[in-house]
C-alpha cells in the first residue's frame, strides 16, 4: 500500500503517502478502497455530483476515448481535438483556460444516464469523479486533489493548443471573455507524455509544500 485515506475525525477523510513512488493511480485505488469501506449508502444511484463541474485532465480525455472506443464517432486524425469540441466545455478568459466535461441543457454531465442515475462511463470517468467522495476532508487532502486536478488540466491545455497548431486551426471555445492563453503558461509537467494514471508519480504533479504536508516522513497523521 502506496497511499492511505483514512477517517481523520468524524466524518472527516484524510490522506496520506507512505511511498513516494506512489502514482496517482495508487492514490485513485485508495480512495476507491475507502469507499467501499466507509461510505453508507454506497454511491451508486446517486448521481448528485454528476450536476457539478467536472474539470478534465489530459488522461481522463485519453480514457474517454480509448475506452469509449467508437460510440463516441470521434475524427481518426484529431481525435483529441474532435472530442474537446463535442464532449467538453472549454471557457477561456484572457490567459486562463478552465477545460470540463459538457453538460446537458438540464446542466447534467454529458455522460449521466438521468433515468438510472448513474454514470453512462463509469471505466472511463476522470479523476475528479473518481477522487470524489461524498464527506468532508481535511484541508491537505483537499489541497491534493485540486493541485492534482489543476495540473492534469494544464496538460490537457497544453495538449490542445498544441495540437491545434499542428492542425493548422485556430483555438476554438465554447465561451471566452478576451481570450489571450499563450504557450508559455502552459509548460510541460509531470502529465506531459503519460498514458495512464499509473504512469504519473505524485510526486512529480505536485508542490513541495503540498507534498510534505502528505508523505509520511514528514507528517504525524498516523
Amino acid at each position: 500500500m502506496k497511499v492511505k485515506v483514512f477517517i481523520k475525525n468524524k466524518d472527516v477523510y484524510d490522506l496520506q503517502i507512505l511511498d513516494e513512488t506512489a502514482s496517482v493511480q495508487d492514490y485513485l485505488d485508495a480512495i476507491n478502497k475507502f469507499i467501499d469501506e466507509n461510505t453508507n449508502p454506497p454511491c451508486r444511484g446517486c448521481d448528485e455530483c454528476c450536476w457539478e463541474r467536472i474539470p478534465l485532465t489530459s488522461i481522463d480525455v485519453l480514457n474517454y476515448i480509448n475506452q469509449l472506443g467508437g460510440a463516441l464517432v470521434l475524427d481518426n486524425e484529431w481525435p483529441l481535438l474532435d472530442f474537446l469540441d463535442q464532449y467538453t466545455y472549454i471557457y477561456a478568459e484572457g490567459g486562463a483556460v478552465d477545460i470540463s466535461l459538457g453538460f446537458t441543457q438540464e446542466g447534467a454531465c454529458h455522460f449521466l444516464d438521468q433515468e438510472q442515475h448513474i454514470c453512462g462511463s463509469y471505466t472511463a470517468r476522470s479523476l475528479v469523479c473518481q477522487s470524489f467522495i461524498c464527506m468532508e476532508s481535511t484541508k491537505s487532502a483537499q489541497d491534493f486533489r485540486s493541485e492534482l486536478v489543476n495540473t492534469g488540466m494544464d496538460e490537457l491545455v497544453r495538449l490542445w493548443m498544441s495540437q491545434c497548431k499542428d492542425a493548422g486551426i485556430r483555438l476554438f471555445y465554447h465561451e471566452e471573455y478576451q481570450a489571450s492563453p499563450q504557450g508559455e503558461d502552459y509548460p510541460e509537467n509531470g502529465f506531459t507524455g503519460k498514458k495512464t494514471y499509473k504512469d504519473v508519480l505524485l510526486k512529480e504533479v505536485c508542490s513541495l509544500e503540498v507534498w510534505n504536508n502528505i508523505y509520511k516522513e514528514n507528517s504525524q497523521k498516523l
